[in-house]
């Protein structure tokens, strides 16, 4: 492994910002969703199968022999193996970070999870690593783009905040139905269209919910064009990102969420389908209350930032197929 210590001296930092990358021995079910990133280190993730791997971890020092007591502290250092940290120094590279982001980079490539399929469903998956620095550098800067992109404590400048790229700025818009405002006083933000109900024992039981399937207005395709033509790709390839037809994602019977691209609304994170899970939790029956319009907007930033990762996916694959073409010869390294 590159990443993860075994040993009581260490133990993940978990004060201040640190990420954290999941990932199972085996997958459970037939597609491979693992990798997700968090800066907050999830207790029952994918119904407890899953571990952790911290980007930093702290290790425990005494100025007494090994008694710990008011001069023990806690030093900060990446949680790299010794494997992993020989191949930084053939690779002349003096950045841990580059080893923890290539890898979620890697682990989000389709053509990686595709490539790998049955090999992933059986063990811990197995990282090419770049043969050069500059490869290493470029596919960590993908890396954190991705980690920036799923950590939902914090925005990201371009997708939930600032200047905004043409198309996203049409996906997951509150709306009220047949128009004007909408007024959270009024009840217009409890999400009441069947998303969820008490089960047994107060289980929540997920619903099929209320959802339409409108074709792509002449604004929505005037961005995906102009998305496009920024991309220097085809419409095409650009509606076989994000989907060929969209939905709109309702609240009640008053509200919902425009243009949520089929693809979008289908994206799964640890083998469950993001947008439809935390509708599932907060329908009004379950939550207990309206939802507040920071919430609403936080649905319409999930699926903005689900949206640029998939908008990443052509180069997640070229950075993967440059990995594996010229990939490092672990033949060199002590142990590999």
């Amino acid at each position: 492994m590159l990443l993860g210590r075994k040993s009581p001296d260490f133990f993940p930092q978990v004060g201040d910002r640190n990420f954290f990358v999941e990932a199972r021995r085996r997958e459970s079910v037939t597609t491979w969703a693992r990798g997700t990133v968090t800066s907050i280190l999830a207790d029952n993730f994918g119904n407890g199968f899953s571990n952790f791997f911290p980007l930093y971890l702290h290790r425990l020092q005494t100025g007494n022999g090994d008694l710990f007591d008011a001069s023990t502290k806690a030093v900060r250092m990446l949680n790299l193996s010794e494997a992993a940290q020989q191949y930084l120094e053939r690779c002349d590279a003096d950045h841990g970070e580059l080893v923890f982001f290539h890898v979620v980079a890697i682990m989000h490539s389709p053509l990686f999870r595709g490539e790998n399929a049955a090999a992933l469903r059986q063990g811990w998956p197995r990282i090419p690593l770049p043969a050069d620095r500059a490869s290493l550098e470029a596919s960590a800067a993908l890396g954190e783009q991705l980690a920036a992109l799923l950590d939902t404590e914090a925005g990201v400048a371009g997708v939930t905040s600032g200047k905004l790229a043409p198309v996203l700025k049409t996906i997951g818009l509150t709306t009220k139905a047949g128009g004007g405002s909408l007024d959270p006083a009024r009840g217009d933000l409890a999400v009441t269209a069947g998303w969820a109900h008490h089960g047994q024992e107060g289980v929540t039981m997920p619903a099929k919910g209320r959802m339409e399937t409108p074709a792509y207005d002449d604004a929505e395709r005037e961005a995906m064009a102009a998305q496009a033509a920024a991309r220097e790709t085809s419409l095409d390839d650009l509606r076989g990102l994000l989907g060929a037809t969209t939905c709109d994602v309702f609240l009640n019977d008053r509200a919902y969420w425009r243009n949520v691209p089929i693809n979008v609304w289908e994206y799964t994170i640890g083998g469950y389908q993001v947008m439809k899970k935390w509708l599932s939790c907060r329908e009004r029956e379950i939550l207990g209350r309206d939802l507040k319009p920071e919430e609403a907007r936080e649905v319409m930033n999930m699926a903005r930032r689900i949206a640029a990762i998939l908008l990443l996916q052509p180069q997640l694959d070229a950075n993967y197929r440059r990995t594996k073409d010229a990939a490092f010869d672990w033949s060199s390294v002590s142990g590999g």
